[in-house]
């Protein structure tokens, strides 16, 4: 079993391995590994550079373990009741978050995250779509290559709580979960307009919009008239709902399915 130190520097978490002379004087097991959470910074690097360096089932356990930092991860409570000081705490009156497949991910998505303002707090949600048949997708390598290729800003973490577990994950049942645990705090969803425009179809969709305080969407070649006719269904069902247009950016056309056809 591989043994890392892990330590949280502004809510990053960072890692190194345990030399062969060293020692855990609080061990931790989570699936196939053994941690410690430390106060030193010695050698410790951000997260996902050490993946590679792991073996296939450690990488991932870790990756399992980061998940659960955030409360809206199966294994949150879990990891609180082993190690709190792992858990993410940082302070924000509101929750963005940032859901889809992201296969690949693509300068569209990125002009989505650069177009919410930058002093939104946003999760990176990497998952399957709940909507269409399950596939098995290989977590690590997947998180790899997101992490490559996209520009985080200050306020911006990816969490793969869902993505080692082989199941659905509709977004009002952890939606549902957050809007109980913190019933003051406000949570919104940052999507292009073609994801906007068929809310309604989501899966218990009605219960997901009454859960949602702000709905950030960037555009995907629509016009002005298309905006207010997708706005409609959604104002019926939520007239507290803020939708915010957040405006135009050179990659519209750009989608992940026909990256994915051009390969």
């Amino acid at each position: 079993m591989e043994r890392l130190f892990l330590y949280l520097e502004n809510e990053v978490l960072k890692a190194r391995k345990v030399e062969s002379y060293e020692s855990l004087k609080h061990p931790i097991v989570w699936k196939d590994l053994e941690f410690e959470y430390t106060t030193s910074k010695l050698m410790m690097i951000n997260w996902p550079i050490l993946l590679p360096e792991l073996s296939p089932t450690t990488a991932r356990s870790f990756l399992d373990l980061v998940g659960a930092r955030y409360p809206f991860s199966p294994n949150h409570e879990k990891l609180e009741s082993l190690c709190p000081e792992l858990a993410f705490t940082k302070d924000a009156e509101e929750w963005v978050f940032f859901g889809g497949s992201f296969n690949p991910w693509h300068k569209g998505h990125q002009a989505c995250l650069n177009l919410l303002p930058e002093d939104k707090l946003c999760f990176i949600i990497p998952d399957r779509n709940p909507q269409k048949e399950l596939k098995e997708i290989e977590p690590v390598s997947t998180i790899i290559e997101l992490v490559k290729n996209i520009k985080f800003g200050k306020n911006h973490y990816i969490a793969p709580s869902f993505l080692v577990d082989f199941q659905k994950n509709p977004t009002v049942t952890w939606i549902e979960k957050l809007r109980q645990m913190f019933p003051q705090k406000k949570l919104s969803l940052l999507m292009g307009f073609d994801s906007f425009k068929g809310l309604t179809n989501w899966i218990r969709a009605e219960d997901l919009i009454q859960n949602l305080d702000t709905l950030y969407v960037a555009s995907r070649l629509e016009e002005k008239e298309e905006q207010l006719k997708a706005l409609e269904p959604v104002q019926k069902i939520a007239p507290h709902l803020q939708v915010e247009f957040l405006g135009r950016h050179e990659f519209e056309g750009l989608s992940s399915t026909k990256l994915r056809s051009q390969k």
